[in-house]
């Protein structure tokens, strides 16, 4: 008879209770849970009185699990961590004790940063970790390869409608969210997040790549890749990147890839924070067979994922359909205890999960790069002249990054599908699997409105700006009164461009009311752009 694992869960968060809990709680022949751990006081009681966790049961952090354990007044046969923000720390912390983890995406936000887990393995010649990717072990995608081989494979299209959190979790009755943290300390965990993000994304990267990089792509077309890589491995090259609408944040994304033997795959992720369910689809195409599998959400511990299949025998076109027997949680689950009784090693670890950091960064460089910019920093004419002068650039953030990265939360505010992926339960502060890091600010020293190098008009920076009466481009210069001698002209800071003289047809500038305010009405770049608008960007390559 298989072995009952002690788990850990580290991590009460909406993740933890939508899905680990309950399928800990309903197989109970596999699995007892041993110890819970949440940084709120408050989402740690209400959720251990959920569950029925005692409260010699209950830990603070992770620092506290392992004295347990080295007291030996706990034994643990592995955990699962769906804490927000980062996981590197707490990851090596029981990896060090020889405690298997089960690890919610994103592992980390940088090459670098992933690759510590990596390194611990290589040195320690055990594989310790599976990343929790529910879909990679659905009984629907472990078969797409049976039906459809590698070497027969034409084309793989992957599209998921993601909406906001309430048809997601709304079910699962959530507790409350950890609003009881002190400020001290959840300062110090988004100043954390932020460094970490900023490190992964690059130095070029504004707010808004930053976003688009949490948001999007390790929460959205990550879970893409693992469902790929389960079925016909990892995609090898990053063939064109698509983002849209222009300025929403997450938006739409898209990513024509290829795999090894030569077959295309097309991924589209989509954020709808009104739409009324989720949807996930994937289209394999053959020279001779059709197939389309439709996967539930991980949440939705009751729906089973189907796979149907279409072809041509003896002239007459037969389709077959399929309905997986379990859910991809309790799946999952059941590869995790293999993974620590028997050593099966997972569909996803350390190793690649830092591939796929790799090929991310390199899709949202195809991005900013369709832009016109790069995520690497780039010192300016006007910058290295400021430098010189001694005087910062009046249009800068601190960080070095544009004054685009203070207007964030402009785009985030709205109500409208610039609001990132909600998670009713992370730390406003510092958010996870789901929000991302919109809640994080940018520090940028207040200053007027100007125009940069392109004469685009820049964000404003957080702060009111303070009237500037711009001189009409083309006016004569006033003359000097009388007896009053002219100056001679010395080197002068950078100009103020009136941004207003700037479009085909002028118009009256007001000194109460700037960009992005209230007053204006909505950029036109909110709208669906058309295919030639947004056509496919040649991702770079090395």
């Amino acid at each position: 008879m298989p072995k009952t694992l002690n788990i850990a869960v580290i991590g009460a968060g909406t993740m933890a209770q939508a899905v680990h809990l309950p399928v800990l709680r309903r197989r109970w022949d596999r699995f007892t849970i041993a110890a819970l751990v949440d940084h709120s006081p408050r989402r740690r009681r209400e959720s251990s009185e959920v569950w029925g966790l005692e409260e010699d049961k209950r830990y603070e952090s992770v620092a506290d699990l392992i004295a347990a354990v080295r007291a030996k007044t706990l034994t643990l046969d592995g955990a699962v961590l769906s804490t927000d923000g980062l996981h590197v720390e707490d990851l090596l912390a029981l990896m060090r004790r020889g405690i298997p983890v089960l690890a919610e995406p994103p592992l980390g936000y940088s090459e670098s940063e992933v690759a510590q887990i990596a390194d611990f393995e290589r040195m320690s010649g055990r594989r310790l970790l599976m990343m929790a990717y529910p879909q990679q072990y659905d009984d629907s995608v472990g078969r797409m390869s049976e039906h459809i081989a590698t070497k027969d494979l034409r084309m793989v299209d992957h599209e998921v409608l993601m909406p906001a959190s309430q048809p997601l979790f709304g079910g699962a009755h959530v507790t409350t969210s950890s609003y009881d943290l002190p400020t001290e300390k959840r300062s110090a965990r988004r100043k954390a997040l932020q460094a970490a993000v900023e490190a992964g994304a690059g130095p070029g990267a504004t707010q808004r790549d930053r976003d688009l990089y949490v948001k999007g792509l390790l929460t959205g077309v990550a879970h893409q890749l693992a469902v790929i890589e389960g079925s016909y491995g990892p995609i090898t090259r990053v063939v064109a990147v698509r983002h849209w609408p222009k300025g929403v944040i997450p938006g739409s994304l898209e990513v024509l890839g290829e795999l090894e033997g030569g077959a295309q795959v097309r991924l589209v992720w989509h954020y709808l924070p009104f739409a009324p369910e989720y949807s996930e689809t994937v289209q394999v195409l053959s020279a001779r067979r059709r197939m389309r599998v439709e996967l539930p959400a991980p949440s939705h511990g009751d729906r089973r994922s189907t796979i149907s299949l279409r072809e041509k025998k003896s002239g007459v076109v037969q389709e077959t359909a399929t309905t997986a027997p379990k859910g991809a949680a309790e799946l999952m689950w059941e590869a995790f205890h293999a993974f620590v009784e028997k050593g099966t090693l997972p569909v996803s670890g350390a190793a690649e999960a830092r591939d796929q950091v790799i090929l991310l960064r390199e899709v949202l460089a195809g991005i900013v790069a369709a832009d016109g910019r790069s995520l690497e920093a780039e010192e300016s004419e006007g910058d290295a002249e400021a430098e010189h002068d001694g005087a910062p650039d009046d249009g800068a953030a601190p960080d070095g990054g544009s004054a685009h990265a203070g207007a964030a939360h402009t785009e985030e505010d709205a109500d409208s599908e610039g609001t990132g992926p909600a998670n009713d339960d992370a730390d406003p502060e510092v958010t996870g699997i789901v929000g991302g890091v919109g809640a994080m600010s940018v520090d940028v020293a207040p200053g007027p409105m100007v125009a940069d190098d392109e004469g685009v008009e820049a964000e404003p920076t957080g702060a009111e700006p303070e009237p500037v009466k711009a001189e009409p481009t083309g006016a004569e210069p006033e003359p000097a009164e009388a007896g009053q001698a002219e100056v001679e002209p010395t080197d002068a800071p950078a100009e103020i461009v009136d941004v207003w003289s700037q479009d085909d047809a002028p118009r009256e500038a007001t000194a109460t009311s700037a960009p992005g305010s209230a007053d204006e009405p909505a950029a036109e770049s909110s709208a669906e752009p058309s295919a030639t608008e947004a056509p496919l960007r040649e991702a770079p390559r090395d």
